[in-house]
């Protein structure tokens, strides 16, 4: 017999009598066959954005992501940005974008980041206020798992200061720049001449107002300001303008040396002021002044001078057409490419002139469009055509005093030399509209209407008291400390099952539906 199966013969004989006693031989002096190998533990000790923002709006994410596990990161990794409206990330979050942190994050080694990041133009889903409203900007640390991580449980969601940051949805207001006096020394000159003009303007409205500059435009008595009599002789510098507040402004301005072929023969003309020349307050196009005389208005005086003899040259002539825009629908709040060809029909050399571009309704018409950018050529000889290739934004929110459904048709209208400071004789040709473009809201807060701003809340013309903004700051994160002010390990809750992008980002851009009619009535039409 075996000594096998000598030794299990005598287990069965020894089952009979009683109990097996087993002995364990210690392990002491043994090397364990496996060893728990070194990881690295990734996670975010620092998170903060501005805390009052609206929708469209851009800002820093400033942030610390800190190694505190074993084993340096060899590879690189991101961090990705969402907008929610819960304070843990989940499906319905909105990515903004990401961070890459380089490789080589050694353990206890922290690594700042600071970028910029652009909430969407339009509410995100679940957002359900009306105005003012909370969403929370958080952070995923390597959503892909691309780094061994020992504890993935605190890649997100560990809380304000950490990951977090809570911001309140607050809507800009607008401003209103109106002029509140216009003067001009002296009234009576000629062609030439400085004169001195001195405006007095208000922001009579409960937000402030960027600084821009003011137009002062010269009219034939007689003829309504605003039409293609109309002359730009320069600009005046406005500061930005706190809410409810007023500015006075000075500024020489020399007349042209003699009168332009269109103004030929008027001696008497009034001396207009658009206060928001570059739209920076306000995008509803067109800027006119509306005050009346005294405020933006005032009469001047202009006699022939010195040149009044001088002949009349040749004028240049400029055209624009074939404007081209997008044939794919374009979304509120979208950059889109548009083309105009300008060209230079008349028998003499054209100086520098802006080409502007704005949104009109489907039948092309510049009343209550919104003013979306301009271009600035150089100049451009008589005979050549020049073709302006240019990015424009279409605003996400609409100017107070227009409404529009979720879908409807525009044109976009390029306008050269608006100001007219050319001096061409014949204006007919200045204006030409694209291809008709359908406009959709690319919304995701279920809604059919594109965001409006606020009406300016309009008050007497008084002098105000501004409101006091608060200091800005950024609140320091709560860390806790250990034992000699180390910091301790920061740990959350296990992570859902939705481990894979589709499953904890869901985001779905919506279109909703609406009538393609009467783009004009629907869109273009005061309040």
């Amino acid at each position: 017999m075996s000594s096998h199966d000598r030794r299990a013969a005598a287990r069965c004989r020894a089952w009979g009598r009683g109990p097996i006693i087993l002995r364990f031989e210690p392990l002491e002096g043994r090397q364990l066959l496996t060893e728990a190998q070194p990881m690295a533990d990734l996670v975010s000790s620092a998170f903060d954005t501005l805390h009052n923002l609206d929708w469209g709006d851009s800002f820093h994410a400033v942030g610390q992501i800190r190694n505190q596990g074993d084993a340096p990161v060899t590879v690189p990794f991101k961090v990705e940005v969402v907008a929610s409206t819960k304070p843990v990330i989940g499906p319905g979050a909105v990515p903004l974008g990401e961070v890459t942190i380089p490789a080589g994050l050694q353990p206890g080694q922290s690594v700042p980041y600071d970028q910029v990041f652009t909430l969407p133009q339009t509410p995100i889903p679940g957002y359900s206020g009306s105005g003012s409203g909370t969403i929370y900007i958080e952070t995923w640390i390597d959503p892909e798992g691309i780094v061994p991580d020992s504890n993935p449980n605190n890649l997100y969601g560990l809380g304000q200061g950490y990951d977090t940051s809570v911001v309140t949805i607050t809507p800009h207001q607008p401003s209103q720049l109106i002029g509140a006096s216009l003067g001009v020394y002296p009234d009576q000159t000629t062609w030439g001449q400085a004169i001195s003009v001195t405006a007095q303007i208000t922001n009579n409205a409960q937000g402030d107002a960027p600084a821009t500059r003011a137009r002062l435009v010269l009219t034939p008595a007689g003829a309504t300001p605003g039409g293609p009599s109309d002359l730009t002789i320069g600009y005046l510098q406005v500061p930005a303008i706190p809410a409810w507040q007023t500015v006075n402004v000075s500024q020489p301005i020399t007349l042209p040396p003699g009168p332009p072929p269109m103004l030929a023969g008027a001696t008497q003309f009034t001396l207009s002021m658009i206060e928001d020349a570059d739209y920076v307050a306000n995008a509803l196009y067109p800027h006119q002044a509306t005050q009346g005389l005294g405020h933006d208005m005032v009469n001047l005086a202009i006699g022939p001078g010195a040149n009044a003899d001088l002949p009349q040259g040749p004028t240049p002539d400029l055209a624009v057409g074939d404007v081209q825009a997008p044939s794919v629908p374009v979304s509120w709040g979208q950059d889109i490419q548009v083309q105009a060809d300008v060209q230079n029909l008349g028998q003499a050399d054209a100086g520098q002139f802006q080409v502007q571009f704005v949104l009109t309704g489907a039948s092309g018409s510049l009343d209550h469009a919104i003013y979306l950018g301009d271009a600035t050529v150089p100049g451009l000889q008589k005979g050549m055509q020049q073709t302006i290739v240019q990015t424009i934004h279409i605003p996400g929110q609409l100017p107070s005093g227009l409404t529009l459904d979720s879908l409807g048709v525009g044109r976009i209208a390029a306008i050269v030399d608006p100001d007219h400071v050319v001096g061409e004789t014949n204006l007919t040709n200045n204006v030409a509209g694209s291809n008709p473009v359908t406009l959709r809201v690319l919304g995701t807060d279920g809604t059919s209407t594109v965001p409006t701003a606020p009406a300016p809340a309009i008050i007497p013309m008084t002098q105000g008291t501004p409101t006091p903004k608060p200091a800005a700051s950024t609140p320091a994160p709560n860390v806790r400390l250990g034992a000699k002010g180390k910091p301790l390990p920061l740990r959350h809750h296990p992570l859902p099952p939705h481990r894979d992008l589709t499953g904890r980002i869901e985001h779905k851009l919506k279109i909703f539906p609406g009538s393609v009619t009467h783009f004009v009535k629907d869109f273009l039409k005061k309040a």
